[in-house]
């Protein structure tokens, strides 16, 4: 039904293990995004751990018309959701279960996650460079230096309690910062 087809059985080979090997580089980099999207819907591991298993056999069946070039991380979670929403629809009709709007609404806010966080590292980064070298300096030894906040305290001769006031009082400024620039709509 005007589905595109990247496979051609004439030509490709199911069993070449090229086309194996690509699959399951592909499959292995986003197991855990499919399975977290199955788990979304389905509400208990061992539904999602039936529908992901259902989700492997179907990419497989469908990995020639994925294209290339696109992200199978966004195609593999689709068939993910379809896969789970199919899952409790067969299961609602047995009990009671998620209406189709829930499921959709739980979907928008899955596939929207990942975009906002992209956004607000990004953002993030921004603020952060837009503070002073010394707080930037202090930020880093606090959170990448590898240093409990008692050693950075002693290094310092001050309270902890002051350390963690002045990393509260710098996230605050970043969340503001980071609120401000949203607010503007980027």
């Amino acid at each position: 039904m005007g589905t595109k087809q990247y496979f051609d059985p004439e030509v490709d080979d199911l069993n070449d293990p090229e086309r194996q090997a690509r699959f399951l580089r592909n499959l292995a980099s986003v197991y855990s995004d499919a399975y977290a999207a199955a788990l979304a819907i389905v509400g208990n591991r061992n539904d999602a751990e039936d529908v992901i298993q259902e989700v492997c056999v179907v990419l497989w069946e469908k990995f020639g018309e994925f294209e290339p070039g696109t992200s199978f991380r966004k195609w593999a979670c689709s068939i993910s959701y379809l896969v789970a929403k199919n899952f409790v629809r067969k299961k609602r009709r047995r009990s009671f279960g998620m209406s189709d709007y829930a499921m959709s609404r739980i979907e928008q806010v899955r596939t929207g996650t990942p975009e906002l966080m992209e956004l607000r590292s990004e953002l993030l980064v921004e603020c952060v460079e837009k503070l002073s070298e010394r707080d930037r300096e202090f930020l880093d030894r606090c959170y990448c230096g590898g240093h409990s906040i008692a050693e950075i305290a002693r290094s310092q001769q001050a309270k902890v309690e002051t350390i963690y006031t002045r990393l509260k009082r710098l996230r605050k400024r970043l969340s503001d910062c980071m609120n401000r620039t949203l607010g503007k709509g980027g």
